[in-house]
């Protein structure tokens, strides 16, 4: 019987993915043929060894393959997506060796992350359709103090089985598919980018996405359509080779609360939570730019750079962010002539970028029905934020990268804290 084998783009660093509700029962198999002549090393935590780690060892012991020492991380307390985890990882490695990563977002990360210090393909089991990035290059890890995409190739290989997908928590579903749902507003952004020629759309990944996301979020139960897509996104951001097509200011909210710690009963927010609470107040902006005339509003005057110097400052006071977002932040600041430039493309794109918006957004209710109906939080509370919380999130994210979103164009337009009052609904 020949193995469950999805088709990948052509051209891609991934190069076989296995889908169905028996694959892990093709490791073996899969591995030799893609990794010939290799030891297997399998890393995990506890509890992902549990759902498919010491199944994966059986047959692989079955099939005579040769096995290193796995390595397991403490199942608790949760594990963190710590860039410092990837440099132990690669520290002890053994020598050839592909290692297997068998596990959700955070363990996949940090797998993809040692495996790119040593430069060494890996293979990808993952045990939960909670997020995008296990077909991404890139690993989202915490480096320097800093939320960050750390530059890594994707996994050669992927083996999902169903069977193991649909055991975990359904939460862990509900927080993939608010992932997914995510790049509509994602793709808003890209389009604002777009206009002002910040990020030129590449129409090929583009329609790869957009093109089958209203499929892929059609039913919130699908799980097999759901993982495709989550899938998808990350063949995406391979073709990219950056996480624009499938990232935009909901994203830059989440990696702010992560790195302020952001806790709910005492758990650490999934990243598909923090996201699609994101992916609202990032609607809610674009629904801004929608509803009102750019003629009749009234833009205050910019910001000196000494002001702006004071505001990151006030930003940033709580010291969790890193060194980075300062610079970053005054590296992309428009003063003087650049802002008043800047100003007028904003006029001169405004109404055209209202008809491209219209088509690509989902209104904030439509997103709110479809995450709540997924059992996901669709409020600043249901995911542990306060008022000043999330407004300071909200605020704080667009100094955290030079990716341009609406962050930035409200920004610049002077007219983000004016847009930020439609956020009330989020918090009342």
């Amino acid at each position: 019987m020949s193995m469950p084998e999805i088709p990948i783009p052509e051209g891609l660093d991934t190069k076989r993915f296995l889908l169905s509700d028996n694959a892990l029962t093709y490791l073996p198999e899969f591995l030799k043929e893609v990794f010939p002549g290799k030891s297997v090393w399998l890393v995990a935590d506890d509890n992902t060894w549990k759902a498919a780690g010491a199944r994966a060892k059986e047959y692989l012991t079955a099939a005579g393959m040769t096995l290193e020492k796995e390595y397991i991380f403490p199942g608790t307390p949760k594990l963190h997506p710590d860039h410092d985890h990837s440099v132990m990882l690669a520290g002890i490695m053994p020598e050839n060796c592909v290692p297997v990563s068998i596990g959700s977002g955070v363990v996949n990360d940090l797998v993809k992350c040692a495996s790119g210090i040593k430069e060494v393909p890996y293979c990808c089991v993952p045990t939960a359709c909670s997020v995008d990035g296990y077909t991404a290059s890139g690993a989202a890890l915490s480096k320097n103090g800093t939320k960050q995409t750390v530059k890594c190739p994707p996994p050669w290989a992927v083996c999902a089985d169903s069977s193991i997908l649909m055991t975990a928590p359904p939460e862990m579903l509900a927080s993939g598919y608010a992932d997914l749902l995510t790049k509509i507003p994602a793709g808003a952004d890209w389009i604002i980018a777009d206009e002002l020629d910040e990020d030129p759309i590449r129409e090929d990944v583009w329609t790869l996405i957009q093109g089958n996301i209203r499929k892929w979020v059609s039913d919130d139960k699908d799980l097999l359509n759901i993982f495709e897509g989550l899938a998808a996104t990350g063949y995406a951001m391979q073709m990219f080779k950056d996480s624009r097509p499938a990232s935009g200011a909901e994203h830059l909210f989440s990696h702010i609360w992560e790195m302020e710690g952001l806790m709910y009963n005492g758990e650490d927010v999934s990243h598909g939570f923090k996201v699609g609470v994101g992916l609202l107040a990032s609607t809610l902006l674009h629904e801004y730019i929608l509803e009102n005339d750019i003629d009749e509003l009234e833009l205050p005057e910019g910001l000196t750079r000494a002001e702006r110097e004071a505001e990151i400052d006030e930003l940033l006071k709580k010291g969790c962010y890193g060194a980075a977002p300062r610079e970053t932040a005054l590296k992309k600041f428009k003063e003087g002539r650049d802002l008043t430039v800047r100003r007028n493309e904003i006029r001169a794109c405004w109404k055209r970028l209202q008809d491209r918006l219209k088509k690509q957004c989902i209104s904030y209710n439509g997103l709110r029905e479809m995450l709540k109906n997924a059992g996901c939080p669709v409020t600043a509370a249901g995911i542990g934020l306060d008022r000043e919380q999330f407004l300071h999130g909200i605020r704080t994210a667009q100094l955290i990268r030079i990716r341009y979103t609406v962050l930035d164009f409200l920004y610049e337009a002077g007219l983000l804290e004016d847009a930020m009052k439609k956020l009330d609904v989020m918090v009342k």
